[in-house]
């Protein structure tokens, strides 16, 4: 699998295995910022007779040892992030919601967030939009479900609350 990343660390693209031989090479010659991780052989294991299930030993008595097949790296655009050269998830952004009647508070909020509220979660022109950090309350008119997308700063993901009001 290679991974193109920018300097950040944002995930763009990824191009899983088997990749074209000779990519890797071509992207470094262009001084694109990737990772290469090709499959990696799974530990070996003691070899069993397809007819009987039974294990499988050499001449010698030493048991006949192969892997079973290979490790893939795994990688998600939507979750993952590359930190010092490896593929880590990217970590939550911590905040939490409740509901008090027709009052919702959103806590926690990291500094430079932006909400995402629909008042209603079926009519997108019911969008509101604005930006919060730590504690952000608002009440709504009617009782009824919200649906709240916190988009907080890179790396932290976003989170989506549907909360129903009363």
């Amino acid at each position: 699998m290679i991974v193109e990343y920018d300097q950040a660390g944002r995930i763009f693209h990824v191009i899983s295995d088997p990749v074209p031989e000779g990519l890797a090479e071509l992207m470094r010659e262009n001084g694109q910022t990737f990772l290469d991780l090709p499959p990696t052989p799974q530990p070996e294991v003691q070899k069993r007779d397809p007819d009987t299930g039974h294990l499988l030993f050499d001449h010698d008595g030493e048991p006949v040892l192969e892997s079973p097949g290979l490790c893939f790296a795994e990688c998600d655009l939507s979750t993952d992030h590359v930190v010092d050269g490896e593929i880590v998830r990217r970590p939550s952004s911590g905040c939490g919601v409740s509901a008090t009647g027709r009052v919702v508070t959103l806590t926690g909020l990291p500094e430079g967030s932006a909400l995402s509220i629909l008042l209603d979660p079926e009519d997108m022109s019911s969008m509101a939009r604005v930006e919060a950090a730590g504690e952000f309350s608002f009440e709504v008119d009617e009782p009824g479900p919200v649906r709240i997308c916190v988009t907080p700063p890179w790396p932290l993901l976003e989170e989506v609350f549907n909360v129903e009001t009363e």
